[in-house]
């Protein structure tokens, strides 16, 4: 039987999965995707654009995969649980593979906006990019530290500071904890100079990661654009909507406790 190879834009809910990674007797992202590409005659051939840890979601992580022809997405998708969604399939050359063939990757934190002073979070931005070694922001030991990070930029929108990290590779931990450090720069207790000498080889600085679920993969890059299912893209439009109605009652409802109980924000 002849395999050709597909690439996969994928969507997911990282509060639903034990991480991306496949793990024996736990729920992970490629063991659902796994379990519905043999349903259609997969090969034994998998790989993915990048792991991400337990509690982080994907706006766009890319999975490779080989099967006898094109399916389109609602065909994984009638078979996947609702916190995944494979949003556009693409066939792709034999040589392709997500990760080694991906331009970059770009990752959105989304901190609630304690007061930040914005100029020290951008400032502590600047400093990371470029070619650094990133040694102290990865709880990756065996790896090389250096890393290529092309742009990193905050704002605020709606009471959140969102803070965007594009690059050509990322450790294991890495973004979580240049979150951490932005954000303890942004509070004023930390200086941006603590952050320049971090990035210094031989100099041993330990920022813990920030929490998994404010994080999302939301991009990787390649050489093509994936065409998204328009009727994927509406069911997902409407499930986002109806957890933001319910993100919203819940927030109102607490505001009004506070209230309700005289507790200051």
């Amino acid at each position: 039987m002849h395999l050709r190879r597909f690439a996969a834009k994928v969507y997911y809910e990282g509060h639903a999965f034990h991480g991306s990674q496949r793990q024996r007797g736990v729920r992970t992202v490629e063991g659902e995707l796994l379990r519905v590409l043999r349903r259609f005659g997969a090969g034994e051939w998998f790989k993915s654009a990048g792991r991400t840890d337990r509690g982080v979601s994907a706006l766009g992580n890319v999975f490779a995969f080989e099967l006898p022809r094109h399916l389109p997405p609602r065909a994984f998708n009638a078979y996947l649980p609702e916190e995944i969604r494979v949003l556009g399939v693409r066939e792709v050359d034999r040589d392709f593979h997500p990760r080694y063939s991906a331009l970059s990757r770009t990752y959105r934190y989304f901190a609630p906006d304690e007061g930040y002073s914005m100029s020290r979070i951008e400032r502590a931005c600047r400093v990371l990019v470029g070619r650094h070694s990133f040694h102290s922001f990865t709880c990756d030991r065996e790896r090389n530290p250096e890393r290529h990070l092309l742009e990193v930029r905050a704002e605020r929108a709606g009471g959140v500071v969102v803070l965007t990290f594009r690059g050509e590779s990322f450790l294991r931990e890495m973004v979580r904890r240049m979150c951490t450090a932005v954000l303890l720069a942004g509070a004023g207790e930390i200086g941006v100079e603590e952050i320049e000498e971090a990035l210094k080889p031989g100099v041993q600085r330990v920022f813990p990661p920030s929490p998994p679920e404010f994080l999302v993969l939301w991009e990787v890059e390649y050489g093509f654009e994936f065409e998204h299912e328009e009727y994927t893209l509406r069911m997902l439009g409407q499930r986002l909507r109806e957890r933001l109605r319910a993100f919203m009652a819940g927030a109102e409802m607490s505001r009004q406790a506070m209230d309700a109980l005289g507790v200051k924000v």
